[in-house]
């Protein structure tokens, strides 16, 4: 799917400049868009090959297809051209004031007793809307999910990045027991890793149940 973008007439291409960046990852830059700002662009860093960008966008897409919306996973829009290539359209994660939510790496820093409680709690409840859904996962770490505030002690957890799988012949893509042994094999094998920073709450946290 390619949006139109009617703030540029005459032109296909959405204008991206280094002003309008605002976070980078190991395969994806992220920009916001230059006109619609519920709306941010992910580029592939040019040292990776095209096949990471599109196993991310068939992955989306096909839950796109599946008909699966999740309040847990950053909603994804579709393509569009840029001055700097092909981009997939996110939406912006925002709080209640238009500032650009904060990663859970943030606020975990912060090692607050209660927030740590709800955290573990909301992790929690990501882990298990992934299974219900069958959706699959490579990276779960904290600086991947952000902590969106809807309104006063009102938050929820947004994953940004690392949804979907490396994997060259995508099984776990047709099959829901195929996808949720990889999720939860992905998850037992590395979430100690990704929480070794924040050992009250690492603690608190569980692995799958294998069945």
């Amino acid at each position: 799917m390619l949006l139109s973008d009617n703030a540029f007439p005459g032109s296909d291409t959405v204008p991206l400049s280094a002003r309008l960046l605002v976070a980078e990852g190991a395969y994806f830059k992220c920009f916001r868009h230059p006109v619609k700002a519920y709306y941010c662009i992910k580029i592939l860093r040019p040292e990776h090959h095209p096949r990471y960008f599109r196993r991310r966008v068939n992955y989306y897409s096909k839950l796109q297809r599946r008909g699966i919306y999740m309040e847990h996973i950053a909603a994804f829009h579709g393509l569009i051209d840029t001055s700097l290539g092909k981009g997939a359209i996110f939406e912006m994660v925002q709080d209640d004031d238009k500032r650009i939510s904060k990663s859970l790496d943030h606020y975990l820093a912060q090692n607050d007793k209660r927030f740590n409680s709800w955290a573990i709690e909301e992790i929690e409840a990501l882990k298990q809307c992934l299974y219900d859904h069958w959706v699959t996962c490579y990276d779960l770490n904290p600086t991947n999910i952000l902590v969106q505030r809807l309104g006063f002690d009102e938050f929820r957890l947004v994953v940004i990045d690392g949804i979907g799988h490396n994997q060259f012949i995508p099984l776990a893509n047709y099959s829901r027991i195929l996808a949720r042994k990889k999720l939860m094999r992905v998850w037992n094998r590395s979430y100690q890793q990704w929480y070794a920073a924040y050992p009250s709450v690492l603690r608190r946290l569980k692995p799958y149940l294998v069945v």
